[in-house]
């Protein structure tokens, strides 16, 4: 049997002790998160109304409680809280073509959600990397991104959507890259805003002075001090997108039937607001419920990550 020396020994004495505290620490970090949710009621709520949503609009269309691509002009126009000629209850009541409105709700909300999240994981992506290259390298790339900014953030956004709309056609794929192609400006302005001050910093002028190269200061020294602008402009960018989406759907330039949104429900019922008000009223209150979650979420975390923000 061969004998370690005591040097082993300590060493691994001290690895062990040191492997001890990093996950002590990994623990606490996770508990620290968890005690700041419980204590944050409205970020608590929140994270509570989008789970739910999420989960019905990603509920299995064969689990619905009805099929709602089927129409059944037996519960036309029934109201809410309401039971058809067979005794079925539709608690959300039926559209202009008999079906039921809380499974067709849930079954337009994956086309809704889908899109704008598509669309802002990307915006996320490159306006994050085109924003801390303006902001960092400045001269004429700066110059160059921030004009082309400025002249989008002139244009009219919908108009801009409906033209891109009719050319490149009308589906999910072309509904996401739409959205992304319009909303990218402001979040690339405010990520080179944070860049430009994480710039000046003395970690940054570190790492130029010990002779970092560009990709190493741009990806482990300025992107990563964005981070927390970047969550809250990402979830101000998915609300705005919900919004921007049920806008081009509502003019009837969304995705193509027999997919619906929640925009497109609330296009369909615009013929029949006084006759049958729930059919319009029922996803625009779903809209209002998911972004002002949204924009309450965003508002949590912009006040955990910068505490001088709170409102008092």
């Amino acid at each position: 049997m061969r004998c370690r020396g005591s040097g082993e020994y300590v060493v691994t004495i001290v690895t062990r002790k040191r492997k001890a505290r990093v996950e002590q620490l990994a623990h606490s970090k996770r508990a620290a998160g968890v005690t700041v949710i419980l204590k944050n009621l409205p970020m608590m709520m929140s994270l509570i109304v989008l789970t739910i949503i999420l989960v019905g609009a990603l509920w299995p269309t064969s689990h619905l409680f009805y099929n709602p691509l089927s129409p059944n002009l037996s519960s036309r126009f029934l109201p809410p809280l309401s039971t058809d000629q067979l005794g079925n209850i539709h608690l959300l009541g039926g559209d202009f073509l008999g079906r039921d409105m809380l499974s067709r709700l849930l079954y337009s909300g994956r086309y809704s959600l889908i899109t704008a999240l598509a669309a802002a994981a990307f915006v996320t992506v490159a306006a994050s990397i085109l924003g801390v290259m303006s902001g960092y390298l400045g001269g004429w790339f700066d110059a160059f991104v921030m004009r082309v900014v400025d002249a989008l953030l002139s244009l009219p956004v919908i108009l801009i959507a409906i033209v891109l709309a009719t050319i490149i056609g009308r589906s999910v794929i072309t509904l996401a890259f739409i959205l992304a192609i319009t909303g990218w400006a402001d979040y690339t302005r405010v990520i080179r805003a944070e860049a430009l001050k994480v710039r000046s910093m003395a970690f940054v002028e570190a790492s130029q002075a010990s002779g970092a190269t560009l990709h190493h200061i741009l990806l482990r020294s300025i992107l990563p001090n964005t981070f927390s602008v970047m969550t809250v402009m990402t979830t101000y960018t998915v609300a705005r997108f919900i919004l921007l989406e049920s806008s081009i759907s509502y003019l009837g330039m969304g995705v193509v039937p027999p997919a619906s949104s929640w925009g497109v429900m609330v296009g369909e019922g615009r013929d029949y607001i006084f006759e049958a008000p729930h059919i319009s009223v029922v996803p625009g209150v779903m809209i209002t419920i998911t972004v002002i979650a949204i924009n309450f979420l965003g508002d949590s975390l912009r006040d955990h990550w910068d505490p001088h923000s709170r409102r008092h």
